[in-house]
């Protein structure tokens, strides 16, 4: 007998070859690369504005010092008076060897050797430093906003693929069986290299039309979703099996094959659609007639030759199978 398949398999090989929409994780990735730059250059441009801020103000505070200086000059007290009069904080005159780390120094006019010293007041690092949890808070809830944003997208594309994938299947799929149709047919054989070696099996029903006529069209397709799973059970996971139209079917075996192979499925098909098959209260049989044709898969003349063995086997008595001769 032949490898039984799954039925699953049909469906897998009509989503071959699709273009898909965009990869959702890719689409995911690249949000986050744009979080990460867009947050870059917010914290970017924060540095920049307080490190202006900042200038400004000791700019500013350098001038006043430059003033003060003319009106107080050097004397005792006077660096108390540029403290608090002139809001030099730390104010103190002092020799240049002994400033401290953050301190700015101006020099004494007419003093040799002596500076004016103190801590500037940075206004951009103090607000910075006093709106930072708030800042930190306002940019976690947009980032978190956006991150929900993107998931939503994500989300929304890998639905839209999902059913895009589905319309794409449902287009090549066989409503009454669910088998491949004659478009998933014609796909499989166009599809990838043209010159891979396929087994082509071509087959239609005998006296389907009698039972139709006996037994009306219902019990008709009941008979044909039982010759479909039969034909499914018989082939292999690569194999594709389709349904022509009507009572016609098709089996596709990806190659290497070889007509031992070939004539072994086709007799399998012969026993296996012959056994009882019970449709309501009648017992039927599901004979069959096959043609066999080996060649490439873009050859256009492999199907026309499987066709016409299959018109010689029914035409041949008590034959199941017929392999097709080379053009």
């Amino acid at each position: 007998m032949a490898a039984r398949g799954n039925p699953a398999k049909a469906r897998k090989v009509l989503t071959e070859g699709d273009r898909p929409l965009p990869d959702p994780r890719r689409l995911m990735t690249t949000g986050i690369v744009g979080i990460a730059l867009l947050a870059l250059s917010v914290i970017a441009a924060a540095f920049y504005a307080v490190n202006t801020i900042d200038r400004a103000a000791i700019r500013e505070e350098i001038e006043r010092a430059t003033v003060a200086l003319e009106h107080t000059g050097g004397g005792a007290g006077a660096a108390t008076r540029l403290a608090d009069e002139y809001m030099l904080q730390g104010a103190r005159f002092t020799n240049p060897a002994e400033l401290r780390g953050e301190e700015i120094s101006l020099a004494v006019p007419g003093v040799a050797g002596t500076v004016l010293a103190w801590v500037p007041v940075r206004i951009g690092s103090e607000m910075f430093l006093h709106l930072a949890p708030l800042r930190i808070a306002v940019s976690f809830a947009f980032l978190g906003g956006l991150v929900i944003v993107l998931r939503r997208l994500y989300g929304m594309t890998r639905e839209l693929e999902r059913r895009r994938r589905e319309a794409a299947q449902a287009a090549e799929r066989d409503a009454l069986t669910g088998l491949g149709n004659r478009l998933a047919f014609n796909n499989w054989l166009t599809r990838g290299d043209a010159d891979r070696e396929v087994g082509l099996l071509y087959l239609d029903l005998d006296d389907f039309k009698g039972v139709n006529d006996r037994l009306g069209h219902v019990n008709g397709d009941e008979l044909l979703k039982v010759v479909a799973s039969r034909l499914l059970r018989l082939s292999k996971d690569d194999d594709l099996v389709a349904r022509i139209g009507g009572d016609e079917f098709a089996i596709i075996r990806p190659g290497p094959v070889s007509r031992s192979d070939l004539a072994e499925l086709a007799a399998d098909i012969g026993t296996t659609l012959a056994e009882p098959i019970q449709i309501g209260s009648h017992e039927l049989s599901a004979a069959a007639s096959v043609g066999v044709a080996i060649g490439k898969s873009g050859d256009p003349t492999l199907v026309s030759l499987a066709d016409a063995a299959l018109y010689r086997a029914k035409a041949l008595p008590g034959q199941t199978f017929v392999f097709a001769e080379a053009a």
